[in-house]
C-alpha cells in the first residue's frame, strides 16, 4: 500500500510519495465526482468581516480544489484594516478564528490525502490514503448513497502500528446547488483526534449542522466542552451560530471566555455575544457577561458598534441583576461615543439568548434555522430528497 508523508511548516504542507508527483492545485484524484460532497474550510467555517488573517477563514490552500471559487469562498471582500479594531470586534475574531482552526484540525489532512493521493474504489465507497502526518496516520472513505448524497470518515492512528483505525471526524451532505455546498452535519472528536495526532491542541467535540444556498448559508455548532487549549481557555458548552448573506452580512451568535476591558482584573469571564456586521457600513456586538468579575446574580450587558474602518464609534456597558436584564434596575458602568453613531440598521442591540444552550432564529437566514445534532455523525449518506 502507498502511503504519503506530509512535512507541516508553519501551518503549511508539502507532501512527497511514491505515487506519480502532482501539484496541489492540480491532483490527479481532484476530478473524483465523489469529492464534491468532501468537506472544507470554506464550507463549514464563521467570520465576521470575512479577513482570513485575522479570523481564520478559507484561502485557496484550504480548498478540496482550489480552481473553484465557490469553494474557496473567497472574493467577499472585508472591510479595511485598522490599528484601534473595536475591543468586542477583536474577542469575536478570536473566537470565530479558535473554530476555524480547529476546523482545519481534520480538513487540512482530508485536502492532503484527496489533492495528492488516488483512491481505490469498492461497491460505491473511495478510500484515500492512509497517509502518515507526523505521528499519526490518516484515512478519508466516502460513500455514495441516492444522487448528491454522501457520507465520509476521517480515520486515524499511530504510524508505524497495525492498529485499526479510528474515527475522529464523521459528515453526511445532500449536495445542492454547487459542490461541497448542500444540506448535511459534521462532527469531530477532538479528545480522539488530539490523542492521535499531538499537534492539534483543542479539545471536546463539535457537532454542526449546515445549509446552503445561492445567496447564503447558515450554520449551528454544538459545543461539548470545546476548548481552542485547555491549557489556556476552559472548555465551553454552548450552541453558536452563523449565518452568511452573500451580499455581505455576517450574523453570529458566539459563547467564549475572554476579559471584558471594565472589568476589576484580567480575569475571563465567560461571553454570550450577539455579533452582526454589515459589509461597508460596519457593525455591532451586544454581549451578556457572567463569571469572572462579576458578581454572582449579576450580569453585564455590553453593546458596542463599530465604523466600516472597524474603529469603536459607540460603547456602554451596563450592571444588570439576572433577573432583569435591560430593566430599570441596571446602571450603567461606562459609556463612550454616540449611538447615532452606529449603522442605521444596528442601531438597537440583538441581545444572544442567556441560556448558553438554547437555540437562537435568525429571521434573515437565507435558508431557515438550522439544529445541531446532538451525537456524532455515522458517516453514512443522509436519506430523503
Amino acid at each position: 500500500m502507498n502511503t504519503v508523508t506530509i512535512a507541516w511548516i508553519s501551518g503549511l504542507f508539502v507532501a512527497t510519495s511514491a505515487l506519480p508527483a502532482c501539484s496541489a492545485n492540480h491532483s490527479s484524484s481532484a476530478g473524483d465526482e465523489y469529492l464534491v460532497g468532501a468537506p472544507e474550510v470554506s464550507a463549514l467555517q464563521l467570520g465576521v468581516t470575512d479577513e482570513a488573517s485575522d479570523e481564520g477563514t478559507a484561502t485557496a490552500a484550504d480548498a478540496v480544489d482550489a480552481s473553484d471559487q465557490v469553494a474557496q469562498g473567497l472574493g467577499e471582500a472585508s472591510s479595511a484594516l485598522t490599528l484601534r479594531v473595536a475591543p468586542e470586534l477583536a474577542h469575536a475574531r478570536q473566537a470565530v478564528n479558535a473554530l476555524n482552526q480547529a476546523l482545519r484540525n481534520f480538513t487540512d489532512p482530508i485536502v492532503a490525502l484527496v489533492r495528492d493521493s488516488e483512491p481505490s474504489s469498492v461497491a460505491g465507497v473511495r478510500t484515500w490514503g492512509p497517509v502518515t502526518r507526523g505521528a499519526t496516520d490518516y484515512r478519508f472513505v466516502m460513500r455514495r448513497g441516492a444522487p448528491h448524497h454522501f457520507g465520509w470518515l476521517l480515520q486515524a492512528r499511530p504510524t508505524g502500528t497495525s492498529a485499526n483505525f479510528a474515527s475522529v471526524a464523521a459528515g453526511g451532505i445532500r449536495v445542492g446547488f454547487a459542490a461541497r455546498r448542500g444540506v448535511g452535519s459534521v462532527g469531530i472528536d477532538l479528545d480522539r483526534l488530539g490523542a492521535l495526532d499531538p499537534t492539534v491542541t483543542a479539545r471536546g467535540a463539535l457537532l454542526a449542522s449546515f445549509a446552503h444556498g445561492p445567496s447564503g448559508s447558515a450554520l449551528a455548532y454544538r459545543f461539548q466542552n470545546f476548548s481552542p487549549d485547555p491549557t489556556q481557555t476552559p472548555g465551553v458548552d454552548a450552541i453558536v451560530q452563523g449565518v452568511h448573506l452573500k451580499a455581505g452580512y455576517n450574523r453570529l451568535r458566539l459563547a467564549y471566555s475572554g476579559n471584558v476591558a471594565e472589568t476589576a482584573s484580567d480575569a475571563p469571564e465567560f461571553v454570550l455575544a450577539r455579533v452582526r456586521h454589515q459589509r461597508g457600513d460596519g457593525g455591532r456586538a451586544d454581549l451578556l457577561v457572567t463569571g469572572g468579575d462579576i458578581a454572582d446574580g449579576e450580569v453585564w450587558v455590553v453593546s458596542e458598534c463599530w465604523s466600516p474602518a472597524l474603529e469603536s464609534a459607540f460603547r456602554v456597558v451596563r450592571d444588570c441583576p439576572a433577573d432583569g436584564i435591560g430593566g430599570a434596575r441596571c446602571k450603567e458602568v461606562t459609556s463612550t461615543g454616540d449611538r447615532s453613531a452606529c449603522p442605521h440598521d444596528l442601531l438597537d442591540p440583538d441581545l444572544p439568548p442567556a441560556d448558553a444552550s438554547a437555540a437562537m432564529t435568525d429571521p434573515q437566514s437565507p435558508v431557515g434555522d438550522v439544529t445541531p445534532p446532538d451525537a456524532m455523525p455515522d458517516g453514512q449518506p443522509p436519506t430523503g430528497t
